[in-house]
């Protein structure tokens, strides 16, 4: 036996599942997506910042180098250290000494520059003598050969040596407020004008002032190391975490993601390489930080999810109770609905299963086959209705025109105006027999408005050069089926109102497509429509529309209303219909509806 469901239960179900998953797809989908698009720009920010941290690293090295070049290759410096070498021999001149000293410090600190890019330059001979100059301007004996650095720059093919920040302890020494101060070098050899080796010249600068206007401003972490894994920044014990990470990034030079040695989070990373320093420049962002934002709106979102879930779901456990309510009303009024004198025929067995529509099925069965018939019977007669009222409208014809066209011609005749006559006549004639013939109440819109140029030509006979006119139509709506006698009440109606005023008179008719309307504009140069004109035909619109009454089928029944009526039969809520003042002065109408053909050439007649 079929399981049978209430709607009520079937409409809260389904619309309760399709709103969360619409929510819980939505939201996963959010998600992933921000996720991916967070992590590649994150990816494109890291790549930049880390060729910005190696550019200006390149930057500040390359002013250590220019101050070494300086001084390479300033003849003073040569001339002034090698005199100051061979004036420490037994029996040199201690006067002549300190005198060349004294020159010599000039001339370093003129090539170190008013910017002082380096914070202190030493000299050294291969006899152990040191001449510095910066912040320890001491003259001084080392053993060369125990510097760290002197079997790479003597061997050494580059032309330059950098070294691994290690403790400065010449500056400490003049500095003690900077204990365990670190700092790099930059060494070449220096040689006379032979190009022979007389000595060393090294270029300091400390970690801390190399680094901080180049790394300490991003918000990123930043590690710099060597091709051989040494640690460039930060420098100094207590950074074996970023030691572990140098081992990573050595393994994975194309950057990417790693997992953080000290946390265990997943961080991504872009490294840069210097030809120029040979540093790697290793920046690197942690994911939580960056999808931070997006875990805070989703668990909001999430928040307000489940805040709308509770309210769709009460929501549609009132709608489907509403729905079900009216249907089982519905059930009771059409099973106690009987036609006696219709014959009830046999129904088929529900099959929908749900209980309430099952109950409708058996019940719409019962009604429909009685009243099938009536209905049959009832449109046909509806349909007769509205012929009936479309003929009876368009029969409205206004008899003062014929009245005084006949009066016209009386007065012509006395005047012996036979030629004007016939024309008279012969208008009117076509007139009458356009709206006495019997057919269709639809006509092409070019048939239309022939007429109603005929009408005016009429009325031309009466009021002679005060009246002139002019018709603008697009040609594709000439065949455009338009009911009859739709465009020349409203002609007629302005030279009413028109001639009321001072001649001349004029009147024009526009005929344009808006898509697939017809519109049809009548304009005047008469007074227009005065505020209570405009308000009682507004009020018989509405009456119009609220009880479905036609205006009344009298004489003065005939006009705009008229024309309001027809096409509301005839095209219901897809007719036009605007009054209002034409942009020069007087009155301006405009009527439409649906279309079936139009056009772009213009058809234009004027007098």
């Amino acid at each position: 036996m079929l399981r049978r469901r209430s709607i009520r239960s079937v409409l809260f179900v389904t619309y309760s599942v399709i709103i969360a998953l619409i929510l819980s797809i939505s939201l996963l989908l959010f998600y992933l997506w921000s996720s991916d698009t967070l992590r590649e720009k994150a990816a494109d920010s890291l790549s930049g910042t880390s060729r910005s941290v190696k550019e200006k690293l390149d930057l500040e090295i390359q002013k250590m180098d220019t101050v070494s070049q300086n001084i390479l290759y300033s003849n003073l410096v040569k001339e002034r250290f090698l005199k100051l070498s061979g004036l420490n021999e037994p029996g040199a001149n201690p006067q002549d000494a300190t005198v060349n000293a004294k020159e010599l410090a000039e001339v370093l600190v003129a090539a170190n520059g008013p910017a002082l890019p380096v914070q202190q330059v030493n000299l050294y001979d291969f006899e152990g003598n040191l001449f510095g100059s910066g912040f320890d301007n001491r003259r001084t004996t080392v053993v060369l050969t125990d510097m760290p650095w002197y079997r790479e720059v003597m061997e050494g093919d580059s032309g330059k040596v950098i070294t691994t920040p290690a403790v400065d302890e010449q500056l400490a020494h003049v500095l003690p407020t900077q204990e365990e101060a670190y700092s790099i070098s930059l060494l070449r050899q220096f040689t006379d004008k032979y190009n022979t080796p007389e000595g060393i010249v090294e270029v300091k600068q400390s970690v801390n002032n190399l680094f901080k206007t180049v790394v300490l401003t991003q918000r990123e972490g930043v590690i710099v190391y060597n091709d051989n894994g040494e640690l460039i920044y930060p420098a100094g014990p207590g950074h074996e975490a970023e030691s572990a990470y140098v081992r990573q990034f050595l393994a994975r030079p194309a950057g990417g993601s790693i997992v953080n040695p000290a946390t265990g989070e997943r961080e991504l990373f872009a490294i840069s390489h210097s030809e120029f320093t040979g540093w790697n420049s290793a920046v690197f962002l942690s994911e939580k930080s960056l999808f931070a934002p997006l875990k805070t709106f989703t668990t909001a979102f999430t928040a307000l999810s489940g805040c709308i879930l509770i309210l769709a779901f009460l929501l549609t456990f009132l709608a489907a109770q509403r729905i079900t309510k009216p249907i089982a009303r519905m059930h009771a009024l059409v099973k106690s609905a009987n036609l006696d004198s219709i014959a009830a025929s046999a129904l088929s067995e529900p099959t929908s299963g749900l209980n309430e529509l099952d109950r409708l099925q058996l019940a719409f069965g019962k009604m429909g086959e009685r009243l099938k018939y009536s209905m049959e019977q009832l449109m046909m007669a509806q349909q007769q209705e509205m012929q009936a009222k479309m003929l009876a409208l368009q029969s409205q014809m206004n008899p003062h025109f014929l009245y005084n066209t006949l009066a016209t011609i009386g007065v012509m005749a006395e005047e012996n105006m036979n030629r004007e006559i016939v024309g008279m006549i012969e208008n009117l004639s076509d007139l009458l027999r356009y709206i006495s013939a019997d057919g269709d109440s639809l006509v092409e819109l070019g048939t239309e408005l022939s007429h109603t140029e005929k009408f005016l030509g009429c009325v031309g006979f009466r009021y002679g050069n005060r009246l002139s006119y002019a018709f603008d139509t697009d040609d594709g709506l000439l065949q455009v089926p338009v009911p009859k006698l739709i465009v020349q009440p409203l002609v007629e109606n302005s030279v009413k109102y028109a001639t009321k005023g001072v001649p001349p008179w004029s009147i024009g008719i526009r005929a344009y497509a808006e898509g697939e309307m017809w519109l049809v504009e009548v304009r005047d140069n008469g007074p227009g429509f005065d505020e209570a004109s405009r308000t009682r035909i507004e009020e018989a619109v509405r009456r119009i529309n609220r009880t479905g009454e036609a205006p009344s089928l009298t004489v003065d029944g005939m006009g705009l209303l008229n024309v309001y009526v027809r096409l509301k039969i005839m095209y219901g809520e897809q007719m036009v219909f605007r009054i209002g003042e034409a942009p020069g002065g007087g009155a301006l109408v405009t009527i439409g509806g649906t279309r079936a053909t139009g056009g772009n050439d213009k058809w234009t007649s004027s007098r």
